[in-house]
């Protein structure tokens, strides 16, 4: 059982309001039951002893922590996958693309998981092709006798390093950066 969570709370603000939400309308329906079946023509109501009062207030305060429990509970398979999830997307914003949503057999939003991590799978694939490109690009710049790699702007012809490239060369540049252009179009960028 190495893959349950230990905290059966994992979204306080999400998680007793959810347990808070289910306890009213439990409490409610009991009593609405009880207040109706007093207030109908020819019902004689509830003739209870207060011994029976009592037996029915402590039934209403399990009833009240069972439904607490169960509701949060219930209320764990929707917050722990949203904590997994926000977790991941924390890792990827930092630019760890390794990051993947893994969650148990029983939990909500296995199939948002999914198509999440296959986003993830297509962005590194992208990204890949995007350095690949650029490391081409890179090596077809190094050319200077010196060492240097020129500005791509500066390589038109009053550029004193323009004798170091070819024509050719320069149209490998062109093609490379269109499709350096070509993979980035996949982003959209602010």
């Amino acid at each position: 059982m190495g893959n349950r969570r230990h905290r059966i709370v994992i979204n306080s603000s999400f998680q007793y309001q959810y347990a808070l939400l289910a306890v009213a309308t439990s409490v409610l329906l009991v009593n609405l039951f009880v207040i109706v079946n007093a207030l109908l023509p020819g019902s004689e109501g509830f003739l209870l002893s207060t011994q029976h009062i009592l037996l029915i207030a402590g039934l209403e305060i399990i009833l009240i922590g069972g439904v607490w429990w169960g509701s949060l509970a219930a209320s764990h398979k929707i917050a722990g996958p949203v904590y997994v999830i926000v977790q991941q997307m924390e890792k990827l914003a930092e630019g760890d693309l390794t990051a993947r949503v893994r969650l148990r057999k029983k939990d909500m939003f296995r199939l948002e998981a999914v198509v999440i991590n296959q986003c993830i799978e297509e962005l590194q694939e992208h990204l890949l092709e995007v350095k690949t490109i650029a490391q081409k690009l890179k090596t077809n710049m190094t050319v200077r006798s010196d060492g240097k790699a020129p500005e791509v702007k500066n390589l038109a012809t009053e550029n004193p390093y323009a004798e170091n490239f070819s024509v050719e060369h320069m149209d490998a540049n062109d093609a490379l950066i269109a499709e350096l252009n070509q993979k980035l179009s996949v982003f959209t960028f602010q």
